[in-house]
């Protein structure tokens, strides 16, 4: 009787703990796990969907920097869950705001632009994949291109203020001409690293991730190509 009764308890053990991992979402702002042997098929909320929220999202005025409009605080990963359903991105209220067919409704509102396909795709597929709260600590430095490495930071941390038809300070940073402007002048690297002199970017935001300005430096560093 011992036996069957042992056996029935680890058996809704078993049950419990499957549920619990499959459910399971840290909260905790300083919880993040940071995988150095990174899946170049994964989302992962640091490095790729934190910078679209922060630059385009949790900015004073709409959903950060002290402001809830509607209710809605997307200045922490907590407060990004409360807009998701996790594991389906078709039933998020923030994948419904970012998508909207009805140009009223779309979130960033006018005069900020849209997110681009590729923005949309990444917040979609990070829902898809769980939400969880993990980083990617990899930093190849090998091949850094303007193209490929510099400008995906650029337009996740920057445009959403520095873009559309009255970007933040005057400053647009949608091609390659107004980056190198502010990369060739020392400006780039002085805002970014959050020296002296320089206001902080992105402003009321995470600094970029060490990564990050490691590689705008790199880029920086090479006479900043067009490559």
């Amino acid at each position: 009787m011992k036996k069957i009764i042992y056996l029935f308890l680890l058996f809704i053990f078993t049950i419990l703990s499957c549920e619990h991992d499959s459910l399971y979402v840290s909260v905790d702002e300083n919880d993040v796990i940071v995988e150095d042997d990174c899946d170049p098929d994964k989302i992962y909320y640091v490095n790729d969907v934190l910078p679209i929220i922060n630059s385009n999202c949790a900015i004073s005025g709409c959903h950060g920097g002290g402001s809830t409009q509607d209710g809605v605080d997307l200045s922490s990963y907590s407060g990004i869950l409360q807009e998701i359903t996790i594991g389906n991105a078709f039933d998020s209220d923030l994948y419904e705001a970012i998508t909207d067919d009805d140009p009223e409704d779309i979130m960033p509102p006018s005069p900020s632009n849209p997110l681009t396909l590729e923005q949309i795709t990444i917040i979609r597929d990070w829902i898809n994949q769980g939400a969880t709260n993990e980083e990617c600590g990899d930093c190849d430095l090998t091949n850094v291109t303007y193209s490929l490495s510099v400008w995906p930071i650029i337009q996740n941390n920057c445009t959403g203020c520095h873009s559309g038809a009255n970007p933040q300070g005057d400053l647009s940073l949608t091609n390659y001409n107004q980056i190198a402007q502010i990369a060739s002048n020392g400006y780039l690297s002085g805002v970014i690293n959050h020296e002296a002199g320089f206001i902080a970017m992105p402003f009321n935001g995470q600094q970029l991730t060490q990564c990050n300005i490691d590689i705008i430096e790199d880029w920086i560093s090479q006479g900043y190509p067009n490559n």
